[in-house]
């Protein structure tokens, strides 16, 4: 061709030879450089070829360059041969340096980029062979020995080369490929590390070096993925270890430059993967993989396994991966793998001497060696190995089988997806190979004395080693013991590792038992580590199987309390935080495993056998054992055993296992503690022999070296902890309750002998109690010696506490009892009252309760007198006082519990009602409740005398308490510094038992400490960490305690503590506000008294700000800020605060107080100290605490002395104007206070504006309801209904004309006040006398002043709004006379509405309107001047106002005739004026950017929609408005509709996401827009009416975009049925921002809804055609700027794409059908062409990529709304539509509708979880063209495949109930629909699914979608005429799928099945029995018809109609 030889400049070839004889010509003609070589400039001409030839030039014509490209580049416009030849001669000569050879080659290939992306054609056969010559050229100066390359240059570290050798990859793939440059590659690597090494990669020539490396790699391998794979080990090995060094040094760096050369390592190490994957002789390459490779490779995956989980290194997950595949891959390559299984077996004498020399136990050899080498890393790595050989061996058996093996027979759907057992046995056998080294080991170290191992390193490595490899026993289940063999081999094997271990353990133990005292910081640091994975090994043999244990419990327990008590010892190191974790856990899990082994009770009487042996080592005659504690200290001992039986996971594992115990093991659970309490009781009296009573009295601190203390310790803290949890947690049916109570009695009586002796007499007798327990006849002197010892008060905890936790229990017993036993129950027990019923009352005994331990003795003594006597026999310094006192807590409020029962019987039969008794009986009773009342008082002040030390802060036993001390739930951890939070806690969640029997001074002072503890003081540091985790535990504080009892209702509920809590509330609000107090001539009791605002008032305009505003604070004003704040807070929320008018009235003073002093605090700036910022925060505290107190106040109508004391506080002007100018004053400070901070300045400011505005509306509403149609009907209807009437005089009809006046009055004040802000608009200007510009009017606006006066104006009006609709609600207007009253009220302020109306008027056009180059003037524009004078800081407007404001009184009304009318019905406001606004603006403001004007201007539209709506409110007929004309016109409706269509299409058009403040303005326009929606007839012509209905749309569309997949419609948003399920579709990478600005996406679009749905509910014909016409271009597709564009795309593979506007068409569809009858015959005709653009949208969005959603948020918002989300709001579209009898839709859409579940679910269950995907239909936005295109990520996304899921089942539901006729033609359609639907829940193959990664629910999400498609088959039976015939059809498909004969033949598991048989049922029931005998022979023998027998039997059991009822 003639291009070829153009390209070849004229030659047809050219040969060796020639290059060779023109180099020798070029050497003699001209030795210079030639000028081919020469550098040239871009725009420099090449030179012409050395011969002179020119070559033949073409004629082409030459178009123009594109324009802003310039020219052509002449040197690129035609090659050259010669320039190519010139190239190839320099490149093999010697003359030039390599660098410069470099270069050359370099410009080239830069040339030849730049000419192919100039789009100039290239001879490919000329490029070619240039491409193979320098890239053979290249690849030979890359491999070059490191000996023949001089020091100064490198070739190997020059970017340039690989860009060169790149570029030839990518022109000709097929280049020959040089294997040694994997030695290059290693070169590469090993200088990286230097770099790593020295600067961590900072320079940017290495980082060129590694991204080009790295680019040229990837292009290599992923254009030849076999380059290497014929390369020897040996390269590899070198470019491999340097790599693997790389990671190593490279992985703690984060830098994007050592990201590069991770990536780099990362691509070898693949690639080597996948060499050893596919080498073909992988025997060969075993032991040099085993020699070199893997240390650094075991290494490596240490590392990479402790940062998988870290943030910090987010590729150590990749890494890892690819390690683990190189591992696999070269240990246990699928040829490997049968030499592993046959290596050697547990019948040692069988091995053949060929399997002993097989080369696989080179790789065990090597560990021997790793031993030998001390390496204690590599030993923690071999462990991982097991879990490699496990997964490949059990995926390549996966792989082996046949395709579809496990899917073939119905027989195997659920043992087809396990392995064979011969397979699990071999795979165990090699367990046994890993295993067996490190149990000799393990042995060896067992015989050696620790003290002298150098290296504790490898025994903990080795250790973690064995975790690892029994880590994945467990979770590869490699043992199963109904698979071991008949000798018990496999069990017997692990019996072995356990036992060595154990022995290994107790070595251990004895040598930290000797190294406790030793200085040698490293050695103590790493034995908690080593006991660490001791006890999580243990852990795994207790998870693999318990009998490895034995049946001695008491050996573990034992060793587990010595391992605490050792710990304990050392627990200033930090491992041993670690530690005592992981014995909790053990602890847990052990009493876990026997409870699913149903033996609760014989792990927990283990437990306490241990308990009582742990004391027997401190004896002096016994033997030290293993794990023996006599060298340790026994308090450290005993606190260990405290801290692990109080442990939270201890306590919630018997608690747990108690509760799940079968009921029938209730009672004999019981038994065997009793029997194991008798061991303890017998135990305890063996313990006073060895006591010599003689030396016992001895000082607390050495008593515990007695036996008999750590016995009584043992015995009354831990033994009586244990006993109580079991009896606490017994759960207590009415099927046991007789069982459970039989038990408790007999251990009831287990204890009676011992505590009878304590309490059978009036008075407490301890001698004999002693006697008793101790079983010894002693005598008095004894007896007294012993009640010396300062561990007897262990002994009544004891028995106090089992015998109140039998009390409880049997109580519970009594309630589910039958009445006969019942009543048996209570007379044991002496509360025989609890059970009386009818005429059993009126007897006096049976009324009698006796004593609180009747049930141990009849002639009990009282519970009163014993704790009188024990308080005053039992020393303080006794051990076990503070709980034993706790205790006598519990039993006195159960005491109490009794007592207030019996008390309420008193109370029922000395009723007046009641005539029981005479008048003797009738004292009698009298008697007996005074006396109950007097134990009862008796008792609580018991308990409250240690709650006064709470408030006393004495210095006693109790006193001596922190503020940070906590508690948890145990009882045996309780100490002097928890005993107070305990005995709080127990008052707070029990005082609705004793606060009726609490004196006035009891009830002050506890609520004076709930205050002080929730609000004054601290919380601890621990429950602030805590507060901010997590995790579920907290600790338990008096903060937090007094909090939850503050969120309490009981406290609300009971008058007479709410009174208390409202008392001490007021007085710690007071202290709270005195401490502002700064002023010397101000006392804190003016605090009592109204505040003087005039004062202030007068200041505000004087006072200047002073000084600085410090950042810091001292300590002491952040509590005072912390406390008043919270306390501001908490009142903000509670209830009932107002109830009491005087608490009310001192609150409502204490508020406007701290105002005043907040504000003079801000204006003096006396107190450095005070931080500005958080005075006002504080003020924003106090504004919204006096809006809620007002709101509560206003709920109701007071009495007339409240509203008379409240008007006078707050209905005077001056209050009214505090309100406004406080807030004003505050705005304006803030500028500078917030400077650094402008989101907290708007967030805060704006919320105090907001806040400011609803009190306003409040007042307005309140007082306005007052004054409308008679407080006095209110007043005496609720009096009617009162019980009593005898306060009535105060309500007669003078005091309702008084207060109707006042509340008239204070309104009117109120609109008074208010229309004197609108005199003038508020400006910067401080200038008395200027003028400004109409034009410049913008920019010198005070908008801080002006927003004020707006909001407050905007909460007059809607207050005012609100108490005329409630009024109209409440009483329905009737008669004329009550309508001209409601309309002379309002008329009443009708003067200064209208100014305010005006005053927004002019503000709009001042400031927001285009006044220049306007076609349309209004009558505002015209009467605006050019210029406004500005006087005192405001624009005088005076002039316009009153031009505009002119009114006439005349008869009840006030008419205008200047005012312009609003626009008859027949002159529509037309779009020609929507060009006056300042679009400008509205741009600014959504960019986020003037947020005071942005809601200045939400404000102005809030003033305008009130008054809008006050005019549709007062819209009388004709007849009343002559007597009574309208006042109220409108102005400006065009510019305000106009303004709003603009903002609506500027939200359309937005770009990215939106500011969060940005749209807070939208909201008033919205909200005008709803009340203009609302009018009764709409002033807008079509065309108007038609743009807003579009920007609506769009806007709405523009919300779904943004909010991707989340997008639904609006009944799915209020609630769904799915929504019950807590699902986690990401990965936790949602951060808060993200959420929030889902939330503002969310509110903007239901704000946008409601308006869109007030604008078409009230519309005509014409307005609702024109809205049906905008929805119905909008589904079709249409683009509104040009026709012939339609946004409704098929896409690519990933789906179609439709517009945000085809979205919005959906929604707002959806709203229409929601708001306009469907009898309308302009929707009628529409239906068709509406539903039938749904499915077009759904036929060309459907694919399965809807399902997924991006894993991350995206940065950058889309260019179209998620497929899935349309889709679904599609559906459920449609299913409306279908639902609607009134609509009816075409025959063929109905089979479309039965047909949508087959096109959106077939395939589902191949779904993966996750995909990767990329954005092909569209780039990303800020990516550039040209650039590759962003791989994303995807996962399915679980809640959405639900919604679907539901959607289908109900649209095919809806079809059933109401298209009968259409779906009965169609029942083929519906069976594949119902088929398609019921395949999803087919159960999966977990293992299957978690190996190749397909996507399948879980049980709680089947079950869900179960119960959605259950009632298709529901409702087939309700149309059995049209579906009957064909449910046999439907019941085979169901039979089927549930025998294993569907798509997977995984049958359905038991669960689906549970909730789909209702449906079933259903089913059977509508068939008849010839269908029955049809599907009988249809199924034949098998599964299935043993289905078909078991289903219809059940449906006859269960669900048929027998006709009984």
């Amino acid at each position: 061709m003639h291009t070829s030889r153009f390209a070849l400049g004229g030659h047809t070839d050219v040969g060796i030879t020639t290059i060779k004889a023109t180099r020798r010509r070029r050497k003699t003609q001209n030795p210079s450089l030639p000028p081919a070589l020469r550098p040239r400039t871009p725009m420099e001409p090449a030179a012409s070829t050395p011969r002179g030839a020119l070559p033949r030039k073409r004629r082409r014509s030459q178009s123009p360059p594109p324009a802003g490209e310039g020219p052509v580049e002449p040197a690129l416009a035609r090659p050259r041969f010669g320039d190519n030849l010139d190239l190839i001669l320099s490149l093999q000569g010697k003359e030039l340096p390599l660098k410069r050879k470099i270069e050359l080659a370099f410009n080239f290939i830069t040339t030849e980029s730049n000419r192919s992306s100039y789009g100039h054609r290239v001879d490919n056969i000329q490029l070619s062979r240039m491409v193979s010559f320098i890239g053979n050229w290249v690849q030979s100066i890359l491999i070059l020995p490191e000996k023949k390359v001089s020091e100064s240059f490198d070739p190997v570290l020059d970017y340039r080369c690989w860009v060169i050798l790149r570029f030839c990859i990518e022109k000709k793939p097929s280049v020959s490929i040089s294997l040694n440059l994997l030695k290059t590659l290693g070169r590469v690597a090993k200088h990286g590390l230097s770099r790593v090494n020295v600067t961590a990669c900072g320079d940017n020539e290495s980082f060129e070096l590694f991204k080009q490396v790295l680019e040229c790699m990837s292009f290599l391998f992923s254009a030849n993925t076999r380059a290497f794979f014929n390369a020897s080990v040996d390269l590899w090995t070198f470019c491999i270890i340097e790599a693997i060094n790389v990671v190593q040094k490279d992985s703690p760096n984060e830098k994007n430059e050592c990201t590069v050369l991770q990536d780099f390592a990362n691509c070898l190490l693949e690639q080597f993967s996948s060499f050893l994957r596919f080498y073909a002789n992988p025997k060969n390459i075993f032991r040099t993989f085993v020699d070199k490779i893997l240390d650094p490779l075991l290494e490596l995956l240490v590392l990479l396994n402790s940062q998988a989980n870290s943030i910090k290194h987010k590729q150590a997950g990749t890494t890892l991966k690819i390690v683990e595949e190189i591992l696999s891959n070269g240990l246990f390559h699928p040829q490997h793998l049968s030499g592993y299984f046959g290596l050697k077996n547990l019948n040692k004498a069988s091995i053949a001497k060929d399997v002993r020399g097989s080369y696989h136990r080179h790789l065990f050899e090597r560990f021997k060696g790793i031993k030998v080498e001390t390496k204690a890393v590599l030993l923690a790595g071999f462990g991982n190995l097991l879990q490699l050989f496990v997964s490949r061996a059990r995926s390549q058996t996966t792989s082996l089988a046949p395709r579809g093996t496990s899917f073939k027979s119905p027989q195997n759907s659920s043992e087809g997806s396990e392995e064979p057992q011969h397979h699990r046995e071999s795979l165990f056998e090699v367990f046994v190979q890993f295993m067996e080294p490190l149990v000799l080991e393990c042995k060896s170290y067992s015989q050696k004395d620790f003290s002298r191992v150098t290296k504790l390193v490898e025994v903990h490595c080795m250790l973690k080693s064995i975790n690892e490899i029994l880590t994945t026993v467990i979770k590869e289940k490699l043992y199963v013991p109904t698979e071991d063999t008949s000798e018990g081999s496999y069990l017997q094997f692990l019996q072995d590792i356990y036992m060595v271990l154990i022995l290994m353990s107790e070595k251990l133990y004895d040598f930290w038992v000797s190294a406790v005292c030793s200085e040698d910081t490293n050695v103590k640091k790493m034995l908690p580590l080593m006991f660490v994975e001791i006890v999580v090994a243990v852990g795994h043999f207790v998870e693999i199987e318990y009998k490895v244990m034995g049946d001695d419990l008491v050996k573990l327990w034992s060793m587990i309390f010595a391992l605490s008590a050792i710990n304990a010892s050392s627990k200033d190191i930090k491992p041993c935080f670690l530690l005592t974790s992981k014995i909790s856990s053990l602890s847990a899990q052990v009493i876990h495993t026997f409870s699913e082994l149903r033996q609760v009770a014989h792990s927990i009487c283990m437990l306490c056998n241990s308990v009582r042996t742990f004391s027997a080592v401190a004896g002096p005659d016994v033997v030290p054992g293993p794990f023996s504690v006599a060298s340790l200290s026994s308090h450290k001992c005993l606190e260990s055993l405290a801290t692990l039986l109080s442990s939270q996971t201890l306590r919630d594992a018997i608690c747990t296992s108690i509760n799940s115990m079968p009921e029938g093991q209730s009672s004999r659970c019981i038994e065997e503690m009793t029997v194991d309490l008798t061991d303890t009781l017998k135990w305890m009296e063996s313990c006073s022999e060895d006591v010599d009573l003689e030396s016992q009295g001895k000082s607390r601190s050495s008593a515990r070296k007695s036996v008999f203390n750590q016995k009584a310790e043992l015995f009354g803290r831990h033994l009586s902890e244990l006993y109580s949890n079991v009896l606490d947690s017994i759960t207590v049916t009415p099927s046991n309750t007789t069982l459970v109570a039989k038990s408790v009695e007999r251990l009831v009586n287990a204890i009676r002998p011992n505590l009878t002796q304590l309490v059978r007499n009036e008075s407490i007798n301890l001698s004999e109690f002693i006697r008793s327990v101790v079983g010894k006849n002693l005598s008095d002197k004894q007896c007294v010696n012993w009640q010396k010892i300062s561990s007897l008060s262990w002994l009544f905890v004891f028995f106090f506490r089992i015998y109140a936790s039998c009390r409880s229990l049997y109580r519970q017993c009594v309630g589910l009892m039958p009445p006969d036993l019942a009543i048996e129950a209570t007379e044991l027990m002496g509360i025989s009252f609890t059970v009386c019923c009818g005429n059993e009352w009126t007897n006096t005994a049976n009324v009698i309760a006796e004593g609180y331990f009747a049930w141990i003795v009849e002639s009990s003594g009282s519970l009163l007198n014993g704790i009188e006597i024990l308080s005053q026999s039992i020393p303080t310094n006794h051990s076990g006082l503070t709980m034993l006192v706790y205790i006598l807590h519990v039993m006195a409020l159960q005491r109490l519990n009794d007592l207030n029962r019996q008390i309420n019987v008193f109370d029922f039969l000395l009723e007046e009602d009641t005539h029981q008794f005479d008048k003797e009986a009738r004292g009698n009773t009298e008697l007996l409740k005074e006396s109950c009342c007097l134990e009862a008082a008796r008792l609580t002040n018991f308990m409250m005398s240690y709650m006064r030390i709470l408030s006393s802060g004495e210095n006693s036993h109790f006193g001596c308490y922190e503020i940070s001390s906590s508690r948890d739930l145990s009882i045996c951890s309780l100490d002097e510094g928890s005993f107070p939070v305990a005995t709080w806690q127990l008052l707070c969640e029990n005082i609705d038992i004793w606060s009726s029997h609490a004196s006035k001074k009891d009830l002050k002072n506890f609520f004076s400490n709930l205050i002080r503890f929730s609000f004054v003081q601290k919380r601890s540091c621990k429950d602030e960490e805590n507060s901010s985790c997590q995790y579920s535990y907290r600790e338990i504080t008096l903060h937090t305690i007094s909090v939850e009892l503050l969120c309490d209702a009981i406290i609300y509920d009971r008058k007479v503590l709410l009174k208390n809590l409202t008392s001490s509330f007021c007085h710690a609000l007071k202290k709270s506000a005195s401490s502002f107090v700064t002023r010397d001539d101000e006392d804190n009791a003016l605090l009592d008294i109204s505040p003087d605002l005039m004062e202030i008032l007068n200041k505000l305009d004087s006072e200047k700000l002073l000084g600085t505003y410090p950042d810091a604070t001292h300590a002491h004003m952040v509590d005072k800020y912390r406390i008043c704040e919270n306390l501001l807070k908490f009142f903000s929320t509670a209830p009932g605060f107002h109830s009491n008018s005087k608490s009310f009235l001192r609150l409502i003073t204490y508020i406007l107080h701290l105002e005043r002093l907040l504000l003079l605090a801000l204006l003096s700036r006396r107190d450095e100290s005070c931080n500005p910022i958080e005075l006002i925060c504080l003020f924003v505290c106090c504004r919204r605490a006096m809006k809620n107190l007002v709101l509560k106040f206003g709920e109701g109508y007071p009495e007339s002395k409240q509203y008379s004391a409240f008007s006078k506080l707050v209905g005077n002007s001056y209050s009214l104007i505090w309100l406004l100018s406080s807030v004003q004053e505050i705005v304006g400070l803030s500028h500078k206070i917030f400077e650094a901070d402008p989101d907290q300045k708007k967030k805060t400011l704006f919320s105090l504006v907001d806040t400011t505005s609803e009190i306003f509306s409040i007042l307005a509403n309140m007082n306005s309801r007052f004054c409308l149609f008679g407080p006095e009907k209110k007043i005496r209807s609720s009096l009617k209904h009162s019980p009593s009437e005898s306060n009535t005089s105060e309500h007669d009809g003078q005091t309702f004309d008084v207060l109707e006046s006042s509340a008239f009055e204070y309104v009117k004040t109120m609109a008074e006040q208010l229309e004197k802000t609108t005199t003038g608009i508020p400006i910067t200007v401080n200038g008395r006398n200027c003028v400004i510009k109409i034009e410049n009017c913008y920019s010198t606006v005070c908008w801080d002043k002006l927003l004020c006066t707006m909001s407050c104006i905007g909460g007059f009006l809607w207050g005012l709004i609100s108490a005329l609709e409630s009024t109209i609600k409440d009483y329905p207007v009737s008669s004329s006379e009550e309508r001209k009253s409601m309309l002379q009220y309002a008329s009443s302020f009708s003067i200064s509405i209208a100014k305010f109306e005006t005053f927004v008027d002019i503000c709009l056009h001042v400031l927001f309107m285009e006044n220049k180059g306007c076609e349309f003037v209004d009558l505002m524009s015209a009467r605006l001047p050019q210029e406004l004078e500005c006087e005192n800081g405001f624009l005088n407007i005076d002039v316009v106002m009153d031009g505009c404001t002119m009114h006439e009184t005349k008869d009840n009304g006030l008419q205008s005739d200047v005012l312009p009318s609003i626009p008859s019905e027949n002159h529509y406001v037309g779009p020609f004026n929507i060009r006056c606004m300042k679009e400008s603006l509205l741009e600014n403001l959504l960019n986020g950017e003037g947020p005071f004007v942005a809601f200045t201007l939400r404000e102005l539209y809030s003033v305008s929609a009130a008054i809008a709506k006050l005019k549709g409110l007062l819209s009388f007929p004709s007849g009343v408005c002559r007597q009574a004309r309208n006042p109220f016109e409108q102005l400006s409706v065009g510019p305000m509709i106009g303004t709003a269509y603009i903002a609506l299409q500027k939200i359309a058009d937005m770009s990215n996401w939106p500011d969060m403040y940005s749209l807070v303005w939208i909201d008033g326009i919205l909200r005008y827009l709803e009340v203009i929606g609302t009018l009764p007839k709409h002033s807008l012509s079509k065309e108007l009416y038609a743009q807003i209905v579009n920007a609506h749309m769009r806007a709405i569309g523009k919300c779904i975009l943004l909010q991707a997949k989340s997008a639904t419609l609006p009944t799915h948003e209020i609630g769904s049925s799915t929504k019950t399920l807590h699902l986690k579709n990401t990965s936790g990478y949602v951060t808060r921002n993200v959420i929030d600005r889902q939330n503002i996406i969310t509110s903007l679009k239901s704000r946008l809804r409601l308006s869109m749905r007030k604008f078409v509910n009230v519309t005509s014909n014409m307005h609702l055609s024109a809205t049906l016409q905008v929805i119905e271009r909008a589904l079709v597709g249409v683009n509104q700027y040009s026709h012939s564009i339609y946004e409704v795309k098929t896409g690519t593979f990933d789906g179609g794409t439709v517009s945000s506007d085809v979205a919005a068409g959906i929604d707002c569809l959806y709203l229409v059908l929601e708001s306009v009858p469907g009898n309308k015959r302009v929707f009628k005709r529409t239906i068709p062409d509406l539903v039938g653009a749904l499915f077009n949208i759904v036929l060309h969005l459907q694919s399965p990529f809807i399902f997924y959603m991006e894993k991350l948020p995206p940065l950058y918002p889309g260019f179209h709304p998620d497929a899935g989300a349309v889709v679904l709001m599609c559906v459920e579209v449609i299913t409306a539509f279908v639902g609607r009898h009134t609509l009816q839709i075409n025959a063929c859409h109905v089979s479309q509708c039965l047909h949508l579940p087959v096109t959106l679910f077939k395939g589902f269950k191949h779904l993966l979880a996750g995909r990767s995907g990329s954005c092909s239909s569209e780039i990303s936005r800020g990516q550039t063209v040209g650039q590759p295109v962003e791989s994303k990520e995807y996962i399915l996304d679980r809640q959405f495949s639900i919604d679907m899921y539901a959607a289908c089942c109900k649209l095919l539901c809806t079809a059933l109930r109401h298209q009968q006729r259409e779906v009965g033609r169609c029942v083929a359609v519906l069976e594949d629909s119902v088929n398609i639907l019921l395949s999803c829940l087919e159960s999966s193959d977990t293992k299957k699914v978690s190996l190749a990664g397909y996507f399948a629910w879980n049980k709680e999400e089947a079950i869900k979608c179960a119960s959605f498609f259950r009632r298709i088959y529901e409702e087939m039976r309700q149309q059995r005429e049209a579906l009957g015939k064909h449910s046999m059809h439907f019941l085979a498909g169901y039979i089927s799928m549930f025998s294993g004969q569907g798509p997977f033949q995984t049958g359905i598991t038991r669960e689906i099945d549970e909730a789909l048989r209702p449906g079933v049922y259903s089913l059977i029931d509508i068939c008849e029995e010839s269908d029955f005998q049809q599907l009988h022979t249809y199924l034949g023998e098998g599964p299935c018809r043993a289905t078909l027998a078991n289903l219809v039997h059940d449906y006859k059991l269960h669900f048929q109609y027998q006709g009984k009822i």
